[in-house]
């Protein structure tokens, strides 16, 4: 494999270099056991700006060879590799892309990153809701329909955001989508986050950048072996590389981490490695084999990578995910209705039979009842929501008597990490029963502490016969 970035921080060891610059752990050797077992070689490649190691902010060597392996893999102009997750990456396109006051047609269902993207950017968020399908109740992605409206309604929209695959595994209509956008004039950014794999094989769905995305960023963490916050930046044209190599300048860290950055340039490699491999055939032939043994366990999706099971009758997803734990299995997250295991690429031998005899035994004896109910609550089809409104006086108030009132903090089951409630959204009613479920099954939730003892921070109502005249 070719990994330009790797083999010169390895050659760099080779050499058994005395360490007088930073890192502080001398390539290791400050540790002693047990410690030591697990971070002295992985410190030895955690380098900094040394001759021969290029510079991510300016790169002109390894990592710029590195990056333009991985653009020519994607099949994009340019890509950058990112050491703050898709965080990162979500944040620098919409402010690259984006100016203050202009309106953007966002998915509603995104990561809290997206939402934190538009705030800074100052944008009128056009909200659209995405799909839910009726058997799973499970958000499929927004319909070319939908889409077709949001224009419609908001001509002069500049963008359109969206999030796919989801967390589940589906991409929804996203080609339609992006072409109702182009036809549109806007620019199309897609958070892909749980995406880095599919241009692997063809029999997985379409990938942002295939379908014709301007940027997409990708979590190359997340499906594929590269470490924790290692991600990428792709952009369709060399045109948009200045204004987002500006934002990712202000917003990545002047110190990034070698070891991530040397593991995007292997994921990159690994996933060249596995051309010509029937990937999607192998987990859909798994999926088989679980529907045989015990039909309806397995929850139909678009991206089989993402292997959702139905819980049982008699058990909510928390308590299912926490017995499935004492088996030795332990699954991304839980709702209600499903627990979500995200698969392994490659090796079957390695997990499938272990998976499958132990997935049989749990499921034994067990009722599947067809429940038609919506995992998540729906959201309004098209709304605006400016990000320019100035922040109000707050107060907490008791949740059961929240509905109404506006909401002065995100409220963010996590995972997925998709915000319930956006700061100056209403609080509906549905939405309120969905949080007093999740909170009353001991799911976690992203907010303040008072959110604990049966409070939501809200903001203030304006009495109008207060307010000075004109």
């Amino acid at each position: 494999m070719d990994c330009p970035l790797f083999e010169q921080l390895f050659q760099h060891d080779q050499r058994a270099p005395i360490s007088m610059h930073v890192p502080g752990h001398k390539n290791g050797n400050l540790l002693s056991p047990p410690y030591s077992t697990y971070f002295e070689q992985i410190m030895r490649l955690d380098q900094t700006e040394l001759p021969g190691l290029d510079d991510l902010h300016d790169s002109s060597g390894v990592i710029l060879e590195a990056e333009r392996l991985a653009a020519r893999q994607y099949g994009c102009a340019r890509t950058f590799f990112l050491v703050g997750g898709s965080t990162l990456g979500n944040l620098t396109m919409i402010l690259a892309f984006f100016h203050r006051g202009e309106q953007v047609l966002v998915q509603r269902d995104v990561h809290q990153s997206v939402v934190h993207g538009l705030e800074m950017a100052g944008v009128e968020a056009i909200f659209i809701a995405p799909e839910i399908d009726r058997g799973s109740g499970l958000a499929t992605g927004v319909s070319e329909a939908t889409v077709a409206q949001g224009f419609a309604c908001y001509p002069e929209a500049r963008g359109l955001l969206l999030s796919s695959p989801s967390y589940y595994g589906y991409v929804g209509e996203l080609e339609g989508a992006m072409a109702v956008a182009k036809r549109n004039g806007a620019h199309v950014l897609v958070d892909e986050a749980h995406g880095a794999h599919l241009h692997i094989d063809s029999a997985f769905p379409v990938s942002a950048l295939a379908a014709g995305a301007d940027a997409v960023v990708q979590s190359a963490h997340k499906t594929l072996p590269a470490l924790t916050m290692g991600a990428f930046l792709h952009l369709r044209s060399k045109a948009d590389e200045s204004r987002c190599r500006y934002w990712l300048q202000r917003l990545q860290t002047s110190s990034p981490s070698y070891p991530v950055l040397a593991s995007l340039d292997v994921a990159r490699a690994y996933n060249a490695s596995l051309s010509g491999e029937s990937i999607a055939a192998h987990l859909q032939a798994f999926r088989g084999k679980l529907d045989e043994s015990y039909p309806g366990m397995v929850v139909e999706n678009d991206d089989p990578l993402k292997l959702i099971l139905r819980v049982p009758d008699g058990w909510n997803g928390s308590e299912w995910e926490a017995h499935l734990h004492t088996k030795g299995i332990y699954p991304e997250l839980s709702d209600r209705r499903h627990v979500l295991l995200v698969l392994p690429l490659q090796h079957p031998r390695y997990w499938e039979g272990v998976l499958l005899t132990a997935l049989i035994a749990l499921y034994e004896k067990e009722q599947l009842e067809d429940r038609h109910e919506v995992a998540f609550p729906s959201y309004p089809r098209i709304v605006s929501h400016s990000f320019r409104e100035e922040h109000r006086d707050t107060e907490l108030i008791a949740i059961n008597a929240a509905e109404g009132r506006k909401m002065a903090e995100e409220i963010i089951p996590y995972p997925p990490g998709i915000p319930l409630w956006i700061v100056g959204e209403a609080i509906d009613g549905s939405r309120l029963q969905f949080l007093q479920d999740w909170l009353a099954t001991g799911r976690h939730v992203q907010a303040s502490s008072h959110i604990h003892e049966g409070y939501l921070l809200v903001q203030k109502e304006v009495n109008v016969s207060q307010l000075p005249p004109n």
